[in-house]
């Protein structure tokens, strides 16, 4: 993908480790190379969201600044004066209940893959598997000891062609593991890696990282979560490429809750008064 503005500064060197700054790992902050990159992962976000049909981007950059995840960003040099983003790769260590082949259930941080785009015009050319493969070293593990949240049949078709990973685990969750997960010494080092008393690498907050955020997995999008925002390719030199329009048919909802009155004609059984609620449950709907 070809950007309107000069991407040299961000592009040499190939592939870039991003988190929360927003700049890449080994680089000075600069408030326009911080611009730049937010760009570009919007940008990315949406192409990847349109590639797998999704209702809205779950990659922006405004999402990586309020999260601990890291995003792998591929580039290319076609010329002197030409560089190309290729593709994204974004990664976060969460917290999942596992259940192996025979039923039995486990706890542990795993590092998940959250969303992964290769751009139409590079697919099926290295580009992915070169992406991956630099993520995995980067953080010493095995392709199988991933869990990829909400894959795509492209996606699985990938591990299978990559990896000979193939026999899936059925989590009840939105998240996929292989077979080969458990596989031992895997699943223990990995276990071992994390504080044995919480589950949990010490992780700093930042920004508001720590308060409640908005749901991105695949799954939440795919079903309708959140609503649609039409997203204008304008920082992108060949936008017309794929389609740029999201749709979102859910209607705004209202909830009422019951007024003070109501409530307290209910408590002292007043006729006319709106059925007795069951105050036990009641509190959590106030709030």
């Amino acid at each position: 993908m070809e950007f309107k503005f000069d991407i040299k500064d961000l592009a040499e060197g190939g592939i870039k480790k991003i988190d929360h700054t927003l700049i890449p790992l080994g680089c000075e902050y600069d408030e326009n190379l911080q611009r730049k990159v937010s760009m570009i992962i919007d940008e990315m976000g949406k192409a990847s969201a349109r590639a797998q049909d999704l209702k809205m981007p779950i990659t922006t950059a405004e999402k990586l600044s309020k999260s601990d995840h890291i995003i792998y960003l591929l580039s290319e040099q076609i010329n002197d004066e030409t560089f190309v983003i290729i593709g994204i790769l974004k990664m976060g260590w969460k917290k999942l209940y596992l259940f192996d082949k025979k039923g039995s259930r486990s706890e542990a941080m795993v590092y998940c893959l959250l969303d992964f785009y290769i751009h139409e015009t590079r697919q099926r050319q290295g580009y992915g598997n070169k992406l991956v493969e630099h993520m995995l070293k980067d953080n010493e593990l095995e392709a199988k000891q991933l869990a990829i949240d909400k894959p795509s049949k492209k996606m699985l078709q990938f591990m299978q062609k990559h990896y000979s990973l193939k026999k899936l685990v059925d989590q009840g969750n939105n998240f996929v593991i292989f077979e080969e997960f458990f596989d031992t010494p895997g699943f223990t080092q990995l276990k071992d890696k994390f504080d044995s008393t919480s589950g949990y690498r010490s992780k700093p907050s930042y920004g508001r990282h720590a308060a409640n955020k908005h749901n991105d997995s695949m799954s939440d999008i795919l079903h309708g979560a959140g609503s649609a925002t039409r997203l204008n390719d304008k920082y992108v030199a060949n936008a017309d490429i794929i389609n740029n329009k999201f749709k979102d048919n859910k209607p705004n909802l209202v909830t009422v809750l019951p007024s003070e009155k109501d409530v307290n004609d209910t408590i002292n059984g007043k006729k006319g008064a709106p059925p007795k609620l069951d105050l036990k449950f009641y509190h959590s709907h106030l709030w």
